[in-house]
């Protein structure tokens, strides 16, 4: 009897360590793999993943300040049909529904999920063609100069209209990578940017920009971007 309790004990024992610490070791490069763009600065491809949050931030993690800038660009974002979903991505920590996301965001130390986000619509933007990371840049400088300065610690994310297919250096959306982040130098500050190219599937397009804004956070919290 104690011989086939042994191999019980045991099983149980791996399960309730396991239950205790249930974070897997998500290493920075299972995040993001670090590319280059058209003038050779930095980017950095955000990998996909089954579970979005899960395993990705870790309890006892210093406190992130999260703050959202969103960026509706290209002309399609007039439609009514796509308008509607402009509230819920640019406001991605609020709208946060699933339980385990909003524990595992909390116990990373991202515990205010209503801090002040900022949205525009940038509608003058010629559509139906490939966009590339420089154009992307140039559009937020103009932005920039024209009196938005995001906060240190802001993400400014990019989201594009169905007609502009997004380009990193040689690499394509959809081929090589769903979303990117990365930072621009203007008017003296640094900008912390992150694209996101259309997904039809709406769910599918909130998740991508959720993980993305949390990997492009913790990258500004973890490292430096120099």
């Amino acid at each position: 009897m104690r011989i086939v309790l042994l191999p019980l004990l045991l099983l149980i024992s791996a399960v309730a360590a396991q239950a205790q610490y249930p974070w897997p070791d998500e290493r920075p490069d299972d995040r993001q793999q670090a590319v280059l763009n058209e003038d050779g600065g930095r980017a950095y491809i955000v990998r996909p993943s089954a579970g979005p949050l899960i395993g990705l931030l870790k309890p006892g993690a210093p406190a992130v300040d999260v703050q959202q800038y969103s960026l509706f660009l290209g002309p399609g974002w007039s439609d009514p049909a796509l308008r509607g979903t402009e509230e819920r991505l640019g406001k991605l920590l609020t709208n946060i529904h699933d339980h385990a996301q909003l524990d595992e965001i909390a116990r990373a130390g991202i515990t205010d999920l209503y801090t002040p986000t900022w949205t525009v619509e940038k509608l003058d933007v010629a559509g139906n063609r490939n966009i590339a990371d420089l154009e992307i840049q140039s559009i937020i400088r103009e932005i920039v100069r024209n009196g938005t300065r995001p906060a240190g610690d802001a993400v400014f994310i990019v989201y594009l209209d169905p007609g502009l297919r997004s380009t990193l250096g040689p690499l394509q959306a959809d081929k090589h990578y769903t979303s990117y982040h990365g930072f621009l130098n203007t008017g003296g500050i640094r900008i912390h940017y992150a694209v996101v190219p259309y997904q039809s599937d709406s769910q599918a397009a909130y998740q991508t920009a959720l993980r993305t804004l949390v990997v492009a956070a913790l990258h500004s919290a973890s490292e430096d971007p120099h």
